[in-house]
């Protein structure tokens, strides 16, 4: 009888460490289908637009929406040998606070990220569209430039152009 019974407890115990360690595995299949969503979550426009140091050239047609904040422009234009970025953007919340509390501009040439030379973020309390100018080195004009824009929960949104 304690033989039957220590028999009975002990298949029932690695019954349920077998359950739980499978629910485990399926949580962790879960956790990782959610954050390759979440990574998955790109949207890339490649454009035949071609920047050049004659004026500022629009490179979106249409809003990017993030959780948190809109990008409603990117303009950018070659100025004395360096590649300028204007990004009109705008918080979705109340928050007062510079455009990196919310994102992060990337700016790549053939797969390098390119030298940040000068970041103005001012904003006046009464804008609702704010302005971001960025300028950078850019490698050469025979490779195209991307801008990507991210967001801090890892949603992303690029555009490539060519530089003259």
């Amino acid at each position: 009888m304690k033989k039957t019974t220590l028999l009975l407890l002990s298949s029932a115990f690695f019954l349920l460490g077998g359950c739980a360690n499978n629910s485990n595995n399926s949580q962790s299949r879960n956790d990782e289908t959610s954050s390759s969503k979440k990574s998955s979550t790109v949207s890339e426009t490649s454009s035949n637009q071609v920047v050049d140091s004659d004026n500022e050239t629009t490179l979106l047609s249409s809003t990017w929406q993030f959780d948190k904040f809109t990008v409603h422009q990117i303009e950018a234009e070659i100025d004395d040998g360096q590649l300028e970025v204007k990004v009109e953007w705008q918080p979705n919340t109340e928050k007062r606070a510079a455009f990196s509390n919310f994102g992060q501009v990337k700016v790549t040439q053939n797969g390098q990220t390119l030298s940040s030379v000068e970041q103005d973020d001012d904003f006046d309390a009464d804008e609702a569209i704010r302005d971001l100018d960025l300028t950078y080195r850019y490698q050469n004009k025979t490779n195209p430039v991307k801008i990507e824009i991210s967001s801090a929960d890892g949603e992303k949104h690029a555009v490539s152009f060519k530089l003259q």
